[in-house]
């Protein structure tokens, strides 16, 4: 019941996104969800399809979360948003992160650089397949290739910033239709954390349940610790 609720969901979204029908808006879908089960996502080593650039990771901007605080990251401020971004700059950031090259962000240190290329390629042609010059145009219906989706707009938050709802939604409004379904998804997966109304990035990965990391590309395990400023980029 929970997955059918999810899908109807995701089909309202892109009704929504596209103006199809109902009927039209869940064939598209189910047509969707037919090809990624019939393509692996994990390292695929096809030539990327023409898609959208790839946001470069940020670092790690000095930050006023309170440490030692059990199971929840939480800001220094409470009820307040002390280190947001201005709605307008938060929009205008969103945009900047639409980077022009193709090509994967510089490798880290740690990181085996053929493996790096390899998870990005696979980041890039699952992602072309939904998002078009830096907007998401169609809502992936199965959850591990929505994950992608997670990811690009994850981007446009640096780390050591928090952001009230109206700011989190103007981040959003420059690359999706429906803020408040990606909003909650953000914050779903762990990716935003939320109090109070207001919103930071996690101060680690999150974890993920065995059924969870069957859905995790690679590129998070790689991209998100260095976006999050837990690695050297």
């Amino acid at each position: 019941m929970t997955q059918h609720n999810d899908f109807k969901t995701l089909v309202r979204a892109r009704m929504r996104s596209t103006g199809q029908t109902y009927t039209a808006a869940r064939a598209d879908l189910l047509r969707e969800r037919d090809d990624d089960l019939a393509a692996p996502l994990h390292g695929a080593q096809d030539s990327p399809a023409p898609a959208p650039a790839e946001p470069l990771a940020h670092r790690r901007l000095p930050t006023g979360r309170t440490a030692g605080v059990p199971h929840r990251e939480r800001p220094a401020e409470s009820g307040a948003v002390g280190n947001s971004l201005p709605a307008q700059d938060a929009a205008s950031t969103a945009v900047g992160h639409q980077a022009s090259s193709s090509s994967a962000p510089p490798v880290p240190a740690s990181t085996d650089p053929a493996e790096w290329e390899r998870a990005h390629t696979v980041y890039r042609r699952v992602l072309g397949r939904f998002v078009r010059d830096g907007r998401v145009h169609t809502v992936p219906a199965r959850r591990r290739a929505r994950v992608f989706v997670l990811l690009h707009l994850l981007a446009a938050f640096p780390a050591g910033h928090t952001w009230s709802e109206v700011e989190v939604n103007a981040i959003l409004r420059t690359m999706v239709e429906d803020q408040a379904f990606w909003r909650r998804e953000l914050v779903e997966y762990g990716y935003l954390q939320r109090e109070a109304g207001v919103y930071w990035l996690p101060a680690r990965v999150p974890e993920r349940s065995a059924s969870m990391r069957q859905e995790t590309p690679a590129w998070e395990d790689l991209w998100l610790p260095v976006h999050l400023g837990l690695s050297a980029p």
